[in-house]
């Protein structure tokens, strides 16, 4: 069947405007300030862990850190803890684990047994935003230590919290907003098909990650009010459930436009349930990822995912025990490490966003 002149015309049109939203370059003033910087205007945190990470200074003693964290057992938690286990051999720390799963009750007792058993610092991954304000202010605090955060921001900060020596993360509202916004504006942006069908699927329901994301979600349905959410869903990072969830979509709305998704994992269970259909993921349903690991990579090789906006779990702790590091040694960040303005984003790819265009530039670290 031969595609109509109009259909092509409109192809080639959001084909155009896709590559326009990352090439950055050229932006100058007009540069999204949620995306990476550029290399002259990266912050002063990031630019003084990188200054301490290449001129190789040892501490002057051997420190005992305790790591009290949410998770160390699915994929971006085991990464995590492979950039904890290179900065400790790098700079000669030992740490202890102390790992919550994601409750906050049992978060609140690994933080009483930290503080009771002595740590020269504490590495912080918040289970949530306000019980873990609470356990930093009511314990971790009066230990007069230095404290380093992780992943998600606390007490009501959009990132870093006055008070402790840094706080190393991406994850904050802004890298939420602006992967939702792109992929409506590049699914559904020139206001057709109207509407613009497309499918959300998030991690675990009533995480501050959750939270975040769906809060996205609203913002993006208000800038493009031609987009229609048609299945808004917890698919708690598996695959499967993902799968599930689209295939279901497709089969309620077979004309559906898009899927928005949380995790490269997710996405790949998006991908199958697209194929399962009878259709092509990246022509018939496009599909917007996040985490830049490998799978995700592989994806936008393979033409399956339009991007993979960037994470880097291990860096994210390789970074934080650094930021401490310094903090014991006396020269504390007091401010925020944002992982978009890592080195190999800003003067590879130039954005987060990981494109058929820019991926040569990129190496996923997990």
């Amino acid at each position: 069947m031969t595609m109509p002149n109009i259909l092509r015309r409109s192809l080639r049109i959001g084909a155009i405007a896709t590559v326009a939203l990352f090439s950055h370059a050229s932006l100058g003033a007009d540069r999204d300030p949620r995306d990476s910087a550029t290399p002259d205007q990266v912050p002063e945190p990031m630019r003084n862990i990188i200054a301490f990470e290449k001129a190789g200074t040892k501490p002057v003693k051997h420190y005992k850190i305790a790591y009290v964290t949410e998770c160390v057992t699915n994929a971006y938690c085991e990464a995590r803890m492979k950039g904890l286990e290179e900065a400790a051999r790098k700079y000669g720390f030992e740490f202890k684990t102390f790992d919550s799963n994601f409750n906050p009750q049992a978060q609140l007792k690994d933080v009483q047994n930290a503080v009771q058993q002595g740590f020269d610092g504490y590495l912080f991954g918040p289970t949530a935003d306000e019980p873990a304000c609470k356990m930093w202010k009511d314990f971790l605090v009066p230990s007069q230590k230095p404290v380093v955060t992780i992943d998600l921001s606390m007490c009501g900060d959009v990132d870093y919290t006055p008070g402790l020596a840094a706080t190393v993360s991406i994850q904050r509202q802004p890298y939420y907003d602006i992967h939702v916004e792109r992929a409506f504006m590049a699914a559904c942006g020139d206001g057709k098909p109207n509407p613009c069908k497309g499918v959300s699927l998030s991690g675990f329901a009533g995480s501050d990650l959750f939270t975040r994301w769906e809060m996205a979600i609203d913002k993006g349905l208000k800038k493009f009010t031609n987009v229609q959410i048609v299945s808004r869903r917890e698919a708690k990072f598996d695959p499967r459930l993902a799968r599930q969830i689209t295939q279901d979509a497709l089969q309620a709305h077979p004309d559906l436009h898009f899927v928005v998704s949380h995790d490269d994992n997710m996405s790949l269970g998006v991908a199958a349930a697209i194929k399962a259909a009878g259709l092509i993921p990246g022509k018939d349903v496009k599909i917007y990822s996040m985490g830049g690991n490998a799978h995700g990579v592989q994806g936008v090789k393979d033409g399956i995912f339009e991007w993979t906006a960037a994470e880097d779990p291990h860096a994210e702790a390789y970074y934080g025990a650094i930021a401490l590091i310094m903090a014991m040694e006396g020269r504390p960040l007091n401010g925020y490490v944002n992982l978009e303005d890592l080195p190999w984003l800003v003067e590879g790819t130039d954005t987060i966003f990981i494109t058929k265009q820019n991926m040569s530039k990129f190496t996923p670290h997990w």
